[in-house]
């Protein structure tokens, strides 16, 4: 069967006359029934994205995958990642709303990129997307077996890729990364992939998300990773999004993780964290109608009281994705 893959962030074409995938890989990458059991109950107790909720069935698919990405991880000496089922629905909302609107890309037809997308959905931990899009010669059937190959043979081109565009790749193997998100959608012989990489490290007071301008916004928590501090927090402003048509997704590369507006970057010196309690807060102000996009940072042994007189984010990723809409 002859599959065109596009895909994204570098917008290149692959012919692959032949999937590379098993006959029957539903048998090589098994699951154990408690993590089944497991993924099911944490599935009734998520409330957010409920029209996107997962069936047992896609949760198998879903677990399947993971253990092709936990397995390709490990080759690497990386640990594995957890499947969560906020950022599947996220993923699965995506990929659905790709394949209906016929689009693909990073962004939707809200102008939305995928940290927008997350935070919106109810979402604090920072997200980093692959995206992949696959087209038959002829109308495929949604059968078990189908979209297991589809969505297998999808993360491994993106798995494989080499540099100097191996962004997706980069992405899987990101050694911050704790949970990922995955969604697919087929609609004849259109399918779209998407995978959410997470890295959850926090646990966040309750925050209203939804604020006036001129409010000053007080984000708190605590560390839930031992062996680690809080050190940085960037915000960045950036107007609420305008729509995009397909035509214009189609043209957009790869998806900037900031914006060009830093409205505070703030050293450990200036946020409140205690090694002990390991809880942390600190303010700002929103200062015109927009979004307001929050990365923290932690580091590993950093018990904020080191005499530094200066701070840098080299070698560190961010672990938060608060997005602040201020009307």
């Amino acid at each position: 069967m002859e599959i065109l893959f596009i895909m994204n962030k570098y917008h290149y074409l692959l012919i692959v006359i032949l999937l590379t995938v098993p006959t029957s890989p539903a048998s090589i990458f098994p699951y154990s029934q408690s993590a089944l059991k497991k993924i099911l109950l944490k599935n009734e107790s998520v409330k957010e994205l409920i029209e996107y909720k997962d069936n047992k069935n896609t949760l198998k698919l879903k677990l399947k995958v993971l253990g092709v990405i936990n397995k390709n991880r490990a080759k690497h000496g990386l640990k594995a990642v957890m499947l969560d089922i906020l950022a599947c629905r996220v993923a699965s909302k995506t990929s659905s709303e790709a394949v209906k609107g016929k689009y693909f890309g990073h962004w939707n037809l809200r102008g939305e990129k995928p940290y927008l997308r997350y935070a919106f959905s109810g979402g604090f931990h920072h997200v980093s997307e692959n995206a992949s899009m696959i087209k038959t010669a002829f109308p495929e059937k949604k059968t078990y077996k189908n979209i297991l190959k589809f969505i297998i043979t999808a993360h491994m081109e993106m798995y494989n890729e080499i540099p100097p565009n191996d962004g997706h790749r980069k992405n899987i193997l990101n050694s911050w990364h704790t949970h990922v998100g995955i969604g697919f959608s087929l609609i004849g012989n259109d399918f779209r992939y998407y995978e959410l990489f997470l890295n959850k490290y926090l646990i966040f007071t309750p925050i209203n998300t939804n604020r006036k301008a001129g409010e000053v916004i007080k984000i708190s928590g605590r560390v839930a990773t031992p062996g680690y501090g809080v050190y940085y927090a960037i915000i960045y402003y950036e107007k609420i999004p305008l729509p995009l048509s397909p035509f214009e997704i189609a043209k957009k590369g790869s998806y900037p993780d900031f914006t060009d507006t830093r409205i505070a970057s703030l050293p450990f010196w200036e946020i409140n964290y205690n090694n002990n309690s390991k809880k942390f807060d600190f303010s700002f102000k929103t200062s015109r109608r927009g979004l307001y996009y929050i990365k923290i940072f932690i580091k590993k042994d950093h018990t904020g009281k080191e005499k530094l007189l200066r701070a840098s984010t080299k070698g560190l990723s961010p672990i938060s994705g608060i997005v602040i809409i201020a009307k």
